[in-house]
């Protein structure tokens, strides 16, 4: 029967506390016509980033649990006995201190500190509650605060004043007076000592009985202010309190663009998490130098720089797999190693074969009509190396190939030799085989340059192999690492095209180098692809908000004490919101993103674009195409079939298949 009644309860609290918080306005329109307005504190002004008071309890003891062993427990038990022993009256912290028996006098006086620093730590305001207090204020209205609470009134009236919670008439504060809303007796008071009159009054508050029956039971007017949780419950600690710092940033800076939102709330803790990883192994490492690859390391050097700020020395190398790439080709030019150095998809396009070596496929139509091709063919990666016709065009265009990778050979040496790329040092990419890390080593091997190369990914994806042929590259992945983790799952390969677009830079890829009249060796960047006509793409301009999110997100990071010193967090968790949007997109994520541009190995497709399901049943091998060359394969499944299925479980199928 006491579960029964306990399920009850909870099952009522929540629906007491569901629904959207009104509109300020709305609100502001309930207690126009009142005189005097009181406000609750916690939960209503202000808004914790736990979900329940306890949990401070559980950050501290993150703190300080070998100096007070088990100290939540001991804490709440401490502060049970005290209300016990005072009952009805309100405590006191050094009333909840003095029965926390096993503390020394300065244990106590110590803990009572961190507490107050804690508190002081998760507590911001509650933008749309404190937006109508200071719209009573301004219209003329008698402002009262009204709150139980044990902490002390010094440090509340500091927290509203270093929030900027100002101009009220006096805070009636139960560990003050010794009396509480619970019991009513704090109302009485309050209408008492200012000669008010309940019918005059209006009381806005979170608790139903404190807030709300208690002040309509002594004639004062009331709104009650639902709590409106994040529904992170079921998370741990760490989780709940990131979800709780980003819900509440967005409701207090009130973020309505779709793509800034996914950016703060989706990629910022990812990119966060990754540039802290990074840190930690140069640190472990003892690495001094590190070089950024562009363009997926931009955004990474700007998370990093506005973290970290110490003897590591950091740059931005300006290479790409097409400036690295071709100038190696001459070392070794057999057809086989050609294709595995070009792109690991399934299906290998004519134009990606002519993009790896650095050719316009619109100089070479005839050729092409030669060997019986066209701009549109393509080839399955299991049999392209037995292609014969493939192999002659190959054989033909090798004159050609040669004679550039030779000629851009030299230039890339000296732009390296002039960025200092040598010695011990890391490079930072986005992943995913290893490639550019190969064709680097390739070059300095050559040059006879000493090197000692840590390589740093989000990811080193199961293709890795073919690159440490050659050479036993030293690669480490943040979210997944196939090289050193037997047990690695691809956790972004069903959605890789949306997961790179987050890391663009906004300029062109690197083509090769040039010597500019001063001596200095400059990268020829081609074309940017999002621009048209020289205004920003739709994706540029979304890309930029997205980007421009997460470093806002890293930004405010950076002033939480308990996310930047207390709490730890593991690649997946970090990784949640954008596996989520890949893995099972809703409407809104389709909507963002299925439309998307993504420009790779000279293709040009959007992300996830099907044509109509029945199109596809008269056209089976196109829909084969399709799906094969879509950079997001989830989010091209969902939009075709538009049901509720298991997609990743259907694409993981599907993989064991190739």
């Amino acid at each position: 029967m006491n579960t029964i009644m306990s399920k009850l309860k909870q099952q009522i609290k929540n629906q007491i506390n569901s629904g959207k918080l009104p509109r300020t306005q709305k609100l502001f329109n309930k207690v126009e016509n009142y005189k005097v307005v009181s406000f609750d504190i916690f939960d209503t002004l202000l808004k914790r980033r736990v979900n329940k008071p306890e949990d401070v309890f559980q950050l501290m003891q993150l703190d300080i649990g070998k100096e007070v062993p088990n100290f939540k427990d001991r804490r709440i038990n401490a502060e049970r006995k005290a209300r016990f022993s005072s009952n009805p009256k309100e405590i006191t912290l050094d009333d909840i201190y003095n029965n926390f028996f096993g503390l020394s006098n300065q244990q106590r006086d110590y803990c009572k500190k961190i507490e107050l620093k804690y508190e002081k730590e998760v507590l911001v305001p509650n933008r749309p509650i404190v937006d109508l207090f200071n719209e009573c204020i301004r219209s003329g209205k008698k402002v009262f605060i009204i709150s139980d609470m044990y902490l002390p009134l010094s440090f509340v009236e500091n927290i509203l004043n270093d929030l900027n919670i100002k101009g009220y008439t006096k805070l009636y504060l139960s560990s003050d007076k010794h009396l509480t809303k619970r019991s009513g007796l704090l109302f009485d008071l309050y209408l008492k000592e200012n000669n008010l009159d309940g019918k005059n009054c209006i009381h806005i508050g979170d608790s139903w009985k404190s807030d709300y029956k208690n002040p309509k039971s002594r004639n004062i007017s009331a709104i009650h202010i639902p709590k409106v949780n994040n529904n992170s419950s079921k998370k741990h600690l760490g989780e709940q309190y990131l979800d709780n710092f980003i819900y509440l940033n967005e409701v207090n800076e009130n973020m309505p663009d779709p793509y800034y939102k996914f950016g703060y709330e989706k990629f910022g803790p990812f990119l966060w998490g990754y540039v802290k990883w990074l840190h930690l192994n140069f640190k472990k490492e003892n690495i001094k130098k590190v070089f950024f690859f562009s363009r997926d390391g931009y955004i990474m050097k700007k998370a990093y720089d506005l973290l970290y700020h110490d003897d590591i020395k950091d740059m931005y190398l300006e290479v790409s797999r097409r400036s690295l790439r071709v100038p190696v080709l001459w070392l070794n030019s057999n057809f086989e190693n050609y294709i595995n150095m070009i792109s690991p998809s399934k299906l290998i396009t004519i134009q990606s074969i002519f993009d790896g070596a650095g050719l316009d496929i619109n100089n070479y139509k005839q050729l092409l009509i030669k060997y019986n091709f066209t701009e549109k063919s393509n080839f399955d990666r299991d049999e392209i190396l037995e292609n014969s016709q493939l192999k002659e065009l190959y054989t033909e265009l090798l004159p050609e190939i040669l004679k550039k990778s030779k000629s851009e050979y030299k230039l890339l040496q000296q732009y390296l030799n002039q960025q200092g790329v040598s010695g011990k040092f890391a490079i930072v990419d986005i992943g995913w085989g290893g490639s550019m890390e190969r064709y680097l080593t390739q070059t300095l091997n050559t040059l006879q340059i000493p090197h000692d190369i840590y390589g740093y990914y989000i990811g080193v994806a199961d293709y890795y192999k073919k690159n440490i042929k050659e050479f036993p590259l030293k690669m480490k992945g943040y979210l997944f690492d196939f090289k050193n983790d037997s047990n690695a799952i691809d956790k972004r390969s069903s959605f890789v095209g949306l997961f790179e677009s987050l890391f663009l830079e906004q300029a062109g890829s690197v083509e090769n180098y040039k010597r500019e009249s001063n001596g200095k060796v400059v990268s020829n960047r081609y074309p940017y692809e999002y621009l048209d006509n020289n205004k920003p793409t739709f994706e540029l301009i979304s890309v930029k908000k997205i980007q421009k999110g997460a470093i806002d997100f890293i930004k405010d990071v950076q002033r939480d004490f308990v996310l930047s010193n207390v709490l730890k967090f593991d690649s997946d968790e970090l990784y949640q919101g954008i596996e989520q949007t890949g893995m099972q997109p809703n409407k809104e994520d389709l909507n963002l993103f299925a439309n998307f541009h993504f420009y790779d190995e000279g293709r040009d497709d959007r992300l996830a674009a099907p044509a109509g399901l029945f199109s596809y049943i008269e056209h089976p091998k196109k829909l084969k195409e399709d799906f094969l060359v879509s950079r997001w394969k989830i989010g091209f499944m969902k939009k075709m079939l538009k049901l509720p299925l298991p997609y990743q479980k259907m694409y993981e199928q599907m993989r064991k298949l190739k």
